[in-house]
């Protein structure tokens, strides 16, 4: 089974399609998902919010690092600084990178140029969203030398 990690704006706009994402890739049953915005601190409240933030940080690197994909949701170069931080440190680690492109806003060529498969999907049109993260699926079942990159049909900055 590949562990995925998945990383990816978690604010309030966003959630519904972070849990989409991930109740898909989970019901393929060859993957075990890590969504960091899932992940409890034990007794939080007890904590200051940098000694929870630690944990939390901690335990982001090590499922990172225990990885086989990581895979980032890209709502384009306002991605949050956390997620590309992620991506970074997991291309950093030599990991199979995945970005899914899930806007029409302009994509960072950092976040382009880190990353082994770029998929772009959008959102506005559900079936082919639905149609594009099948494709994912398909493919983070290969091994990623037959991976490549969609083209990005953004504007890349």
């Amino acid at each position: 089974m590949k562990k995925i990690y998945l990383a990816g704006p978690c604010d309030t706009e966003n959630r519904t399609m972070m849990w989409k994402i991930a109740t898909m890739l989970r019901q393929d049953n060859r993957f075990e998902v890590y969504c960091p915005w899932e992940y409890q601190v034990p007794d939080a409240w007890s904590y200051s919010q940098e000694d929870w933030a630690a944990f939390v940080f901690s335990a982001d690197i090590m499922a990172i690092q225990n990885c086989d994909i990581f895979v980032m949701i890209s709502v384009g170069r306002e991605s949050t600084a956390g997620t590309n931080w992620e991506q970074g440190y997991a291309w950093g680690l030599g990991k199979d990178v995945v970005v899914i492109q899930v806007t029409d806003k302009p994509t960072s060529l950092m976040t382009y140029h880190g990353c082994d498969l770029f998929v772009s999907s959008n959102l506005k049109n559900p079936a082919n969203f639905t149609n594009d993260m099948q494709y994912l699926i398909d493919m983070l079942d290969l091994p990623s030398d037959y991976w490549s990159k969609d083209k990005c049909y953004t504007t890349l900055t």
